[in-house]
């Protein structure tokens, strides 16, 4: 179903644009829907779905969903293991990488790390979603207060 972009009076709350980001992302990376299209779905301007895919990098993620988050991972900790096995090589006390190679250590662990909190983050959204909407049913103000504590977790986890 498609919904109607909202006018200047009918401002979204910042959870209802993180929803909207998440779809988006997700339509973009894995449907591989064009902005107008989503925006269509969304209800967020073309201009505004335009600035969530440069400034997410979704290109990137649109062309990593290819190899799934454990792939990449294990590609990354097999290079990670090569560069460690080839100073562990080097003669006694030369065992140490050389700026090149530290730099290059560096930016793979950065990259491990940030593959293992960014990935994660719309999975962790998505589950908290379903939750949330399933306490929903059964008890309305339990529901609310476990939001604010969902959009606390989120929060902390965007920092």
């Amino acid at each position: 179903m498609d919904r109607k972009p909202l006018n200047m009076a009918e401002r979204k709350t910042k959870a209802q644009l993180e929803r909207d980001r998440y779809n988006a992302q997700v339509l973009y990376t894995r449907e591989r829907l064009t902005q107008k299209e989503i925006a269509e779905k969304t209800g967020v301007s073309e201009k505004t779905i335009g600035k969530w895919v440069v400034d997410g990098g979704w290109d990137k993620l649109q062309k990593n969903f290819l190899l799934t988050r454990e792939e990449q991972m294990g590609m990354m900790l097999d290079e990670l293991n090569e560069i460690n096995a080839y100073i562990k090589s080097l003669p006694a006390g030369f065992r140490f990488a050389d700026a090149k190679l530290g730099d290059v250590r560096r930016k793979l662990v950065k990259d491990i790390k940030e593959l293992e909190t960014k990935a994660a983050l719309p999975e962790i959204i998505a589950a908290l979603k379903i939750l949330l909407d399933f306490i929903r049913k059964v008890n309305l103000q339990d529901a609310q207060l476990l939001s604010k504590y969902c959009d606390a977790l989120i929060k902390s986890l965007l920092r």
